[in-house]
């Protein structure tokens, strides 16, 4: 154990993700964060009330690197920019992916960036409802997206499998090789473009007498 140091929240936070992104997620124990700090574990449940707790803290501090799109982007723009800037940071800190994929960030950075998503899907004309529905897909496709990133592969022999079955279905004239790899970033930014169409739908739908 190295020596110890002054403890405070924001030192436990910045050292978590720093092991995080050096030694992944397997490092994102109490007991090894405290190691790294030089204390004993029971030392951080005085800033933190549980593991989860100190983790959201972590991915909030990965998302304070996303910056606001420009306002006067269309709605469209701001949102597949933030929605890119979350998955992008999140992969660049592959200790705390797989947290963020289970637990979207509900803290100070989360908020702001939720903030700027929704006020976008007003402006594009949805009412309050619809907004947050599509909020909520946005995030489900962000989620999932981060999930299938932490086991994201190339095109190996499950790639071959899948794509030879792809192929024998009715219909799909041998476009098996179309596929994507999953949990890569083209994959995230197809879904994205699908959704962002179907929310330009819903909201031509709204504004129709």
């Amino acid at each position: 154990m190295g020596k110890t140091r002054f403890l405070n929240p924001g030192l436990i936070v910045r050292t978590a993700l720093d092991m995080g992104d050096r030694d992944g997620a397997d490092a994102m124990t109490m007991r090894r964060i405290a190691g790294e700090l030089g204390c004993d574990p029971m030392a951080l449940y005085r800033h933190f009330s549980n593991r989860d707790a100190l983790l959201d803290a972590v991915a909030d501090l990965a998302l304070s690197e996303v910056a606001d799109p420009d306002a006067s982007l269309p709605w469209d723009q701001r949102i597949e920019a933030t929605a890119a800037a979350f998955r992008g940071a999140a992969v660049q800190h592959p200790g705390i992916t797989a947290h963020m994929a289970a637990r979207p960030p509900l803290g100070e950075h989360g908020r702001r960036l939720a903030a700027g998503m929704l006020g976008a899907l007003v402006a594009a004309g949805l009412p309050p409802a619809a907004a947050v529905r599509s909020f909520q897909a946005l995030v489900a496709h962000l989620a999932s997206s981060l999930a299938m990133a932490v086991q994201a592969g190339s095109r190996d022999r499950r790639w071959d499998q899948v794509r030879d079955m792809v192929n024998a279905l009715p219909g799909a004239e041998a476009a098996g090789d179309e596929l994507f790899v999953v949990g890569g970033d083209e994959q995230f930014r197809f879904g994205l473009r699908l959704l962002l169409a179907g929310i330009r739908a819903e909201a031509a739908a709204v504004r129709q007498p």
